[in-house]
């Protein structure tokens, strides 16, 4: 587990998942001190689930901070936390909670995160910490099915002239909960992400590659040209395609992206399950499996 979450240090991790509750935050806050190993944290969510109205809080409540993490939050609340932050921007709108900011952290303390309320300021506000070096890494805790906006994101290198991971790519870690009722549907989306995240990069040399635009539907599979061997998609969160049938294609066709996400894990939680019983329905191919990881945490 360990190995697996250093990977968050110097690079920009999008948290996501099936559904609220799946442990997004919680795993958030787990890789926290690991991603802090390369120098000040900024912390980010997606959406607004948790702001819809004055009373309510953020879905990221609780998020502790130390000194120099970067974090976007609104006035109000950045005011009432106890790490003092000194405020960096101010991002155009408001949201119910007042008006957001990016705010650095003086002292250690908790906060509540919050979600801007278009995900363009969201991605301007990661984009400026990066130009002005206020983090060395990123994590964005993840609004339910939100997979495309990951493709938004700008995304940066860790730091030192030895590093492997491209410019601008992204990782993201997809937690889940899982239970025999939905066992079946967890472990054909797992399957699925898998192969998606492992599809190979389209370089635009190989004339046989058909370069499509847009999200990639069942519709627009039945609508390719005869013959179409090969065709590649802007990235893999393009795919609106149920599990089985994009399965199918994959066994028929070369199916190439030409910007990729590098998948850390899959982090899941089993509740009445065993390892067992989850891995023998999973299948042969067991990918980046994180099993509870909050045991250590």
């Amino acid at each position: 587990m360990e190995k697996v979450l250093q990977g968050v240090a110097g690079a920009v991790t999008a948290i996501t998942g099936f559904e609220k509750g799946s442990g997004k935050t919680a795993f958030l806050s787990l890789a926290l001190p690991h991603a802090r190993q390369a120098g000040p944290v900024a912390l980010f969510t997606i959406g607004s689930d948790g702001v819809s109205g004055p009373t309510k809080r953020s879905r990221s409540a609780g998020i502790r901070v130390e000194p120099g993490d970067v974090v976007l939050t609104t006035e109000p609340l950045a005011r009432a936390s106890e790490s003092r932050f000194e405020i960096l921007h101010t991002v155009p709108g408001r949201v119910a909670l007042g008006r957001l900011v990016v705010g650095r952290a003086r002292r250690g303390g908790c906060v509540t995160l919050v979600g801007a309320e278009h995900f363009s300021a969201l991605s301007q506000a990661l984009a400026m910490v990066r130009a002005e070096g206020w983090a060395a890494s990123a994590l964005i805790d993840g609004a339910v099915a939100r997979m495309t906006q990951i493709a938004a994101l700008p995304g940066w290198s860790p730091p030192g002239s030895g590093s492997t991971r491209s410019a601008g790519r992204l990782q993201f870690a997809f937690v889940v909960r899982a239970d025999r009722g939905n066992l079946a549907r967890v472990t054909a989306r797992i399957r699925l992400l898998d192969r998606l995240a492992d599809l190979p990069l389209d370089d635009g040399r190989d004339p046989e590659v058909l370069q499509l635009e847009g999200p990639l539907t069942s519709e627009g599979l039945r609508s390719l040209p005869p013959g179409t061997t090969a065709f590649s998609l802007e990235d893999f969160t393009k795919v609106f395609v149920e599990p089985p049938e994009f399965l199918r294609v994959l066994e028929a066709r070369r199916v190439l992206v030409r910007r990729t996400f590098h998948l850390l894990c899959f982090a899941v939680i089993l509740r009445d399950l065993s390892r067992h019983t989850f891995l023998e329905a999973l299948g042969p191919h067991a990918p980046r499996i994180l099993f509870n990881p909050y045991e250590a945490a």
